[in-house]
Parts: structure tokens; sequence; C-alpha cells
């Protein structure tokens, strides 16, 4: 069977390694199948595929806007594709074939007010019209399921429930590797990280104001992933007014699976302090290299992370600064939580993602 998966956000975030890695996974399997990947001409030859069964073809279609419709079915049709797969919430209007869609999130709908006006609406209009239109809908996590269950109608025997995973080949970088990497980036050393988007639901402010709460003495430095914020930036001015400006620092953009296993085997702590995740990959990564977690007890992230992270409401600074203190000071539940992570982190790979969306696409193709 040829499928075809729409491909133009491979370097886009969560949703881009999530393409990479199922991409990844289904192409190792050799099983006579073809994937047809749908990119932007830029990115082009940027991946290493396994081997010759994904086929990448360009389109030029902005994303979320209206010629993705006509040019992403077109481009799947001429490819030969028997089956697209959307891998978020945009499936092209005019496919008329057999599609599978995954929606990650429903973000959008929960917090309709941390985003741009309008953003809600077109959300729950096309993640409404893809998750009825296809023949099955994915989702990360069971919590996943249940909010497209809700949230937008479908019936829960559509849905199918296929975890992510770390990246293949994550692991705890070398004690020289790391300290070049914090050299380079002019990073300190036993940080506290974090790494993702800064939008209002991951929620950095809780665990801005627990590390002010911390004394001096004991106040840990904080990494955040990506470029600088602009001074005008609502965390930066937060961060001026909890006095700890001095104390956070930018590991700037990552270019490889390398640099991003360096950033998490530099931290002492990963703190993912989200009001909501469908999934939640980046404390599962810290897991995969040796870091231990304390991530928000609601949504998805009890569900992956289970006993293995500190899990703490996300509404409580407090809370969130008595578990720093306590995993930043306690070696021996550090190490205990190091354990518990990495054995996790091992509990989820491509080659099950790949396995279950496989089957996902024979579903849908009857």
């Amino acid at each position: 069977m040829k499928v075809a998966i729409d491909a133009r956000k491979l370097f886009d975030g969560g949703i881009g390694a999530y393409v990479r890695g199922l991409l990844g996974a289904l192409a190792t399997r050799r099983e006579g199948h073809e994937f047809v990947a749908l990119m932007p001409p830029e990115l082009l030859g940027r991946v290493s595929w396994p081997n010759d069964t994904v086929i990448e073809t360009p389109v030029t279609a902005g994303k979320y806007g209206f010629a993705e419709h006509f040019v992403v079915p077109r481009a799947a049709t001429r490819a030969g594709a028997r089956l697209l797969h959307a891998p978020h919430y945009t499936l092209p209007l005019l496919w008329t074939g057999p599609a599978v869609v995954t929606i990650h999130d429903l973000i959008h709908l929960r917090f309709p007010s941390f985003h741009p006006t309008g953003a809600a609406t077109y959300a729950r209009l096309m993640a409404g019209f893809a998750a009825k239109r296809a023949q099955l809908v994915i989702a990360d996590s069971e919590y996943g399921r249940q909010e497209i269950v809700s949230l937008l109608g479908i019936e829960a025997s559509k849905v199918r429930v296929i975890p992510l995973a770390p990246a293949a080949g994550l692991a705890p970088a070398g004690d020289e590797a790391v300290l070049a990497f914090r050299t380079e980036r002019r990073l300190p050393p036993d940080y506290v990280l974090y790494v993702g988007a800064r939008k209002r639901h991951k929620n950095l402010e809780v665990l801005m104001r627990a590390i002010a709460i911390l004394a001096r003495t004991e106040r840990p430095p904080l990494v955040l992933s990506g470029s600088p914020w602009s001074a005008q930036d609502d965390l930066a001015r937060l961060a001026r007014v909890l006095g700890i400006e001095d104390t956070i620092a930018f590991a700037g953009p990552l270019q490889n699976d390398g640099e991003l296993a360096c950033l998490y085997s530099g931290a002492r702590v990963y703190a993912q302090p989200s009001l909501a995740e469908g999934f939640g990959l980046p404390p599962l990564e810290a897991m995969a290299c040796n870091v231990p977690v304390i991530a928000s007890n609601v949504t998805a992230m009890p569900e992956v992370l289970g006993h293995a992270a500190r899990l703490v409401p996300p509404d409580q600074p407090e809370a969130w600064a008595a578990a720093l203190r306590d995993v930043l000071s306690n070696e021996w539940e550090r190490t205990r939580m190091t354990l518990a992570g990495r054995t996790r982190a091992e509990s989820f790979t491509w080659a099950k993602t790949a396995e279950q969306t496989m089957k996902a696409y024979e579903e849908a193709v009857g």
C-alpha cells in the first residue's frame, strides 16, 4: 500500500518530531509499503530515511492556508497514494480517498482565550471536519481520546490511542560533550530545564514563581530551549518583577538530536508545568537522558509519566518550589527517579507506534 503523509511540518516542534519518528519507523519495517512524504521543496533531502520506501514529494502550500486544500490532495493523488495521513487536525477538504488524522490535542478549544481571535473557531471547524471525515482518528493518549470524543462529538470506537516515543537513539550524552555544549551556548551547570514552546498553556509562570520562592542560596538556574525572549515579552516582564532575570538562560536553536541530548543531559531537573498536554513528549525525552522530571498532575501527564515523575498541581507555585527543593537536594530520590524514568521512557518506542499506526492504515482502507 502507498500512503501519503502530510510532512509540511517536518521540523515544527512536537508535530515535526511525530512525523520524523513515525516515518522513520514505518520505513524500517520493510513490509512492501511505500510512504510519500509531502513536504516543502526546501525540506527535501534534509532527513536520511532508513531506506528507499520513503518518497519525498514537493508541495508548495502554506500551513493553515486555502491552497493546502487543493495542493496536498493533488500531490497525493499524483503520487498514487491509496490513503492520506494528516498528522495534525487539518485534513484537506478536497481529499476524497481514505484518510487517517492524528489530533494531538485540542488546546485551542480548552483555552480559547489563550489564542488570537478566531483561532479556536478555526480549530473547532477544521478538527471537527477532519475527525468526522477520516475513517479513523489517532490520539496520543487516553486523555486525548476522551477530549476528541467529548469536544468534537466523535464516536469513541473511531479513535485509536497510539502513544508517541522519544527519538530513536536519544540517550544520555557524555560529560565531555555536555561540557562542550554548555560552553558553546554559555549555559550554567546543574540547571532546571524546560523544552518547548512558551505558549500560555505551558504555564511557565508557575515555574518562574516557584524558582523565585526559593532562597537565593538554593535557587537553581533555569534554562529554556529556543532563542531569548524580547524585553517586552510578558514572561520577560515577570522575570524582572520576580527578580530572577539573571537566573534565566536560553539554549538557542538546536540542530540535531545530539544537541538535544546534550541539553537534556546537562540538566539536574526537567520541569513541565503545563496546564494541559495531549501527550507531553519532552518529559519522556528527559527521562531517556537520565534526568529526573517534575510535571503537572493533570491531563495526559500522569498517564504518560506514571510514578516515574514527581507530579504537582499546575496552579500551586509553593508546591512546585517544594518539589524543586526536594528533587534538587535529595540524591536518593534523584537516583530513584532517574532509574524509574529511564525504564518508563524505554517502554515507549517508535517501532510500537509504527506497528499500531500501520494497523490503523490497513483498517482505514478496509
